[in-house]
């Protein structure tokens, strides 16, 4: 039995460790199938960042010869105009099909929310290949949603995206907002949660990271650029750095004792590298501080296992990324959401946990200092009220794992017939 696992987003430690939860447990609980990892246009260090070391599982990354043709384009050119038949020209897409006749499921890796506001014309293209070569398609734990319909393009991905999701063989959803949405539309799908809960090792943080805390407590902030969202990239990068400097000046203010610790979530290779996120991004709001010397910055080249590590001994977390809100769960720790996306909301919702809309503050309106200053109080009066909370820890773990063994019930009663 062989399994091609596709469309792996990349350059982010939340779908790093949703890579790393569903992979171990696929290898766990098929130790003799054959288990293949399917990249193109990457770069060698983004697809070992996602690399789990296992028997059964290989990496395949397909090279790229002429960037000015790039593939991703002319897929999602030919899937904006409706000519999927078109594909069959590109040649990487003739060493794709062959790799998709050689295996028996072809499964859409866990994490991304591409079948929604960011239109992920590749992904459908991609996706539709497997269901006209009448592959077994799994879709295992992703978010759809929202799908707007303002131009004809818009109506086209919706259309398109119904009729795969309709016709997968296997569907799971990872957050209540998108199992509504499914459900709204007619798709049956299996409930879970993020992949990340699957398999969990926390790992200590690196020596240099330990030094600049030192012996103090801390709490953890994860910072969110945001103007790269299509909710918000009408406002500039700037609006986004000045808030997260109040916030963290509030922080140093109001936790005197404490240090605070940073964590990004994306890394600043390959196509990120020009995105205002991550490593850099925090170090310019460290910087702006006004204690620079109480804050440590995790370096990117450390990985989701350590982040939570990291996240385990915090006092509590402030996130504003989707999988920093999983991984202090994943620890039962403490947190604050800062729900950029239905996503995020969808989760807490799912554990009866509250959260803070940011779409609050950036509404279209005039942001101005006392406006920020007025979210930023709402912040602070969360992080009085929350505690450590094992019981949505153990319900989400129970989620995961109730899903990923349905997808096993499903492939043992396939392979029976």
């Amino acid at each position: 039995m062989k399994f091609l696992l596709i469309e792996q987003p990349v350059n982010n430690r939340g779908d790093e460790s949703a890579h790393r939860g569903f992979i171990n447990r696929l290898a766990d609980s098929f130790p003799n199938a054959s288990i293949e990892v399917l990249f193109f246009e990457k770069l060698p260090i983004e697809v070992d960042d996602m690399r789990v070391n296992r028997a059964n599982v290989k990496y395949i990354n397909i090279p790229v010869r002429h960037k000015l043709f790039a593939p991703h384009r002319m897929i999602k050119l030919f899937m904006m105009f409706n000519m999927p038949w078109l594909l069959a020209t590109l040649p990487i897409i003739k060493k794709i099909r062959k790799l998709y006749a050689e295996a028996d499921y072809i499964v859409c890796a866990p994490g991304g929310i591409d079948m929604g506001g960011f239109q992920n014309w590749v992904h459908i293209g991609l996706l539709n290949l497997a269901k006209e070569m009448n592959k077994k398609i799994i879709y295992f734990a992703r978010s759809i949603g929202p799908f707007p319909t303002k131009t004809i393009f818009n109506r086209l991905f919706k259309k398109k995206s119904i009729e795969l999701l309709s016709g997968f063989n296997f569907v799971s959803l990872r957050d209540n907002k998108s199992q509504q949405l499914a459900k709204e539309l007619g798709i049956p799908v299996v409930h879970t949660i993020d992949s990340a809960f699957l398999y969990y090792t926390p790992e200590e943080a690196p020596n240099s990271f330990k030094n600049e805390i030192g012996n103090n407590e801390y709490i953890t902030l994860v910072p969110n650029s945001l103007a790269w969202h299509h909710d918000f990239n009408c406002y500039g990068y700037e609006i986004f750095s000045k808030f997260w400097t109040k916030l963290t000046n509030r922080l140093l203010d109001e936790y005197p004792t404490y240090k605070i610790a940073m964590l990004p979530q994306t890394t600043n290779y390959g196509y990120s590298a020009s995105l205002p996120d991550g490593y850099k991004y925090f170090c310019k709001i460290k910087n702006a501080s006004k204690q620079p010397e109480r804050i440590a910055v995790l370096e990117e080249k450390y990985g989701s296992n350590i982040q939570q590590g990291i996240i385990s001994k915090s006092k509590f977390l402030i996130g504003a990324r989707y999988h920093s809100i999983i991984f202090s769960i994943n620890q039962a720790r403490p947190f604050v959401s800062l729900c950029y996306e239905h996503k995020m909301k969808g989760v807490t919702d799912m554990l009866g946990k509250q959260d803070i809309n940011i779409h609050d503050l950036f509404d279209g309106n005039e942001i101005t200092d006392e406006k920020i200053d007025k979210f930023i109080d709402r912040i602070i009066d969360m992080t009085h009220n929350i505690t450590p909370d094992e019981q949505a820890q153990e319900k989400a773990r129970t989620i995961a794992n109730n899903g990923f063994n349905k997808l096993v019930e499903y492939i043992k009663e396939t392979e029976q017939c």
